[in-house]
């Protein structure tokens, strides 16, 4: 029988790795096709958008652990940055979109590291994050080759 910690954690699990699916797609339908638009849509404007979104909302988890579990000042900061920032790689050219969305999911890997050791992170949070961080950041890599 599963308790509530052990069902939120399997439904956390399947959200963040089917979060992925949008990061996965668009490099396989680039490479595949060699088409940027899907359904009359700008494959790089949608992935843009949706790293975005997912920074976005990393930095605001980040934000909640910052107002519930007294995290540093730092934090605060750091995520509201990483998410203002995300928002503007919306508005930037092609590349300077991407470089900006690795870095931000980048350093939001780091803050995670900083918070487990700081155990503000549950260890099976934090290897759920660092695995879907990588493959994030491995698909946007890849798209922007692909892209080339």
């Amino acid at each position: 029988m599963y308790t509530n910690h052990t069902r939120n954690q399997r439904l956390a699990k399947a959200l963040a790795y089917s979060g992925l699916l949008p990061f996965l797609y668009f490099p396989v339908y680039l490479f595949f096709t060699g088409n940027n638009v899907i359904f009359g849509f700008d494959v790089e404007a949608l992935l843009v958008a949706y790293s975005a979104v997912i920074v976005s909302f990393i930095a605001g988890i980040h934000w909640g652990i910052f107002l519930f579990k007294k995290g540093s000042l730092n934090l605060f900061l750091c995520s509201n940055i990483i998410a203002l920032l995300a928002c503007l790689s919306i508005f930037s050219i092609f590349f300077l979109n991407l470089i900006i969305l690795i870095l931000c999911l980048f350093f939001l890997i780091l803050i995670d590291s900083s918070l487990f050791n700081q155990q503000l992170l549950d260890p099976w949070f934090y290897k759920l994050r660092l695995q879907v961080s990588t493959l994030a950041l491995l698909s946007l890599f890849s798209y922007g080759l692909i892209a080339l």
